[in-house]
């Protein structure tokens, strides 16, 4: 749930960042963030799929800029971005997602511990009380 609202924050801030600074678009930044995020999501081992598509769209941001298209480059290397984050973000759930169901097995396993010691404490209290 958090990842989601970490995602609609993001783009929104993109969006804003992208329609408010339009007049002063700066693709270098952009392309510089994106290479940043584009090392994180490989260091967390992030999806391939979603890294190979993140980084075709940064591949295309920095021809684009070469090509002295300003703003479009600005715009793909943003979305490219967001892909990254999106990658490392799902590789975190996953993650968790294993962290939680080791957890809850042994936790599964304290229980029925708990129920054996139980058995053996009751019985050993009618043992003891019957002498």
């Amino acid at each position: 749930m958090k990842t989601k609202y970490l995602i609609a924050g993001t783009a929104l801030a993109s969006l804003a960042f992208l329609s408010g600074c339009a007049a002063s678009v700066n693709a270098t930044k952009s392309i510089e963030v994106a290479d940043s995020n584009k090392a994180i999501a490989e260091e967390t081992k992030a999806d391939t799929a979603q890294i190979e598509a993140a980084n075709a769209k940064l591949d295309s941001a920095k021809a684009l800029q070469a090509s002295g298209e300003e703003e479009q480059a600005a715009a793909l290397a943003e979305e490219s971005v967001l892909d990254y984050k999106l990658a490392v973000a799902n590789a975190e759930l996953k993650a968790a997602k294993t962290e939680d169901e080791k957890v809850e097995k042994e936790l599964r396993g304290d229980v029925e511990r708990k129920l054996i010691y139980q058995s053996i404490l009751d019985q050993e209290t009618k043992n003891g009380g019957a002498k």
